[in-house]
């Protein structure tokens, strides 16, 4: 969306305008105080604001038993059978909110079984959902403990920066590195810096993507980079290889090492002299979902194509899709063309992602758990924690969604407990709209996850 085009104020005034304003502005003054009393009672405020009004603490979710809090009034009890009536009222209500348009995709399922209810069929553009399919697969891949390195070798006179797809890589790691480099170089003070980012082939932009969104929301998928390569504040870089490489040969100058010319493109060689080992995966999960970084989810699949032999965008999604099919998915309908969801090409049919939810919350996957412990909580973390405002309120801590958003595209898919005490897999999709409608449709969304969270739909 266009940022809002700025006022244009005028350089000089009348003293026509000023005797008009003598009158007008005490009953502008007057007027604003009315709508701002208003605006106060009426909620506005604290929705400008964000969630100033006291948020319950999200709902427990134990993956292995999925326990949420009691309901007020209510005795906390087993989890109920779904309510298929009930269920099917909820889903009229969804349809029927205008502001969802004609494409809205929904199911709804229990934590075990095929959905109760649906609504449209086919495939749907997922936006950032695509991340918890790229989640499962990458945990499925190498577990939850999992954690990648970045290294340094000496071969004759030069330090190789050799990157391990370390998606958790910081400032401070690589200063870190650097000192400990410092170290066991001894008594050479003065070397050449190369850098190694081979892990991962192909291009490191993807095709599909629109050219905007390098640099504003996603930067070359590499297997060497710190800070995320960027970030949404300070942009993505192309190269965040060179990046890092540069960023090293800084932090070797402060550590007492020279380096000469500027780092270069080589290959791991020679005796290893320092290693980072990076946060576990469940952790670089977690925050991927929970901030929905586009970056990371990227470096995760390229992470499954490895795993696979293709450490490409291509052979990184045929992995991811590989790998679904393994767990048992029906993937049927299902095309990807990157792991975050920036492709407009990418498609799921909710029934997927119904399947990838499940599997992540059955007690028998506990190795998956973290696509589902790093979905955002509803007004209290991550991508979700500004949203259900007003009607979507009572969600606040009983939903637990992943959001994804491209222009003309909206979706949320997650567990929302219900008024019983029962948790469900929710997967709303909704698409066609124009722009501007944006921020109806994203509440109507909230709204309709909110539905859900306050209805009996268990007995």
């Amino acid at each position: 969306m266009e940022p809002d085009t700025p006022p244009k104020w005028p350089s000089e005034e009348t003293d026509e305008a000023r005797g008009k304003l003598a009158v007008v502005v005490p009953l502008v003054l007057a007027l604003l105080v009315g709508a701002a009393a208003a605006a106060y009672a009426l909620g506005w405020v604290r929705y400008a604001q964000g969630n100033v009004a006291p948020t319950p603490p999200p709902a427990p979710l134990s993956i292995a038993t999925v326990s949420p809090a009691p309901v007020a009034g209510q005795q906390s009890r087993t989890p109920g059978k779904p309510d298929q009536a009930a269920l099917q009222r909820v889903m009229r209500e969804m349809v029927g909110d205008k502001r969802l348009g004609r494409h809205l995709k929904a199911a709804i399922a229990p934590l075990e079984g095929a959905p109760v209810v649906t609504h449209g069929t086919g495939a749907a553009t997922p936006a950032s959902v695509t991340k918890v399919l790229t989640s499962v697969a990458v945990l499925e891949a190498y577990g939850p403990e999992r954690r990648f390195e970045t290294s340094t070798t000496l071969q004759g006179s030069t330090v190789t920066l050799v990157g391990g797809g370390d998606a958790s890589l910081t400032s401070n790691d690589l200063d870190t590195l650097a000192a400990e480099t410092a170290r066991e170089l001894g008594a050479t003070k003065t070397v050449s810096l190369a850098y190694d980012d081979s892990l991962f082939a192909g291009p490191v932009l993807s095709p599909t993507w629109r050219r905007t969104y390098l640099g504003e929301e996603v930067g070359g998928i590499t297997a060497l980079l710190v800070d995320h390569g960027g970030s949404q504040a300070t942009g993505y870089s192309r190269d965040p290889s060179l990046q890092a490489a540069e960023q090293f040969k800084k932090a070797l100058a402060k550590h007492g090492i020279k380096v000469d010319g500027k780092p270069v493109r080589g290959t791991k060689a020679g005796t290893q002299l320092a290693v980072r080992h990076g946060d576990t995966l469940r952790e670089i999960v977690e925050y991927t979902l929970q901030h929905s970084d586009n970056q990371l989810a990227e470096v995760l699949a390229r992470h499954v194509g490895l795993a696979a032999g293709e450490p490409t965008f291509d052979g990184s999604t045929a992995a991811i899709t590989a790998t679904l099919k393994e767990l048992g998915m029906d993937t049927t309908g299902l095309v990807l063309r990157d792991g975050s969801g920036l492709s407009r090409q990418n498609r799921i049919p909710p029934t997927l992602l119904v399947s990838a939810l499940q599997t992540a919350a059955s007690p028998h996957r506990p190795e998956l758990a973290p696509a589902m412990t790093g979905l955002p909580v509803a007004g209290w973390v991550g991508s979700l924690s500004r949203r259900f405002n007003f009607d979507a309120e009572p969600g606040r801590g009983r939903v637990r969604a992943k959001t994804g958003t491209l222009t003309g595209v909206s979706g949320l898919s997650g567990i929302a407990v219900d008024a019983r005490g029962t948790p469900f897999v929710v997967v709303l999709m909704a698409d066609g709209f124009k722009p501007e409608q944006t921020l109806d449709v994203r509440d109507a969304l909230d709204d309709a996850m909110a539905s859900v969270a306050t209805c009996r739909c268990s007995a």
